[in-house]
């Protein structure tokens, strides 16, 4: 009797699993990517430290 009452709850657990899998994939391929990098002009350099090297 355990092991029935184990194994159906195994079960579960893992059809729940792969629901929440299939939910997120599908929700995924809708999002829109974010962009983390900021592109600035060549002589657009806001707030960037400088080092002046002597030879």
């Amino acid at each position: 009797m355990k092991k029935n009452i184990l194994g159906a709850f195994v079960i579960l657990f893992v059809a729940v699993a792969l629901f929440l899998m299939i939910e997120d994939i599908t929700k995924s391929g809708k999002a829109q990517p974010t962009q983390n990098v900021e592109i600035y002009d060549e002589n657009n350099h806001p707030n960037l430290a400088t080092l002046d090297e002597e030879d």
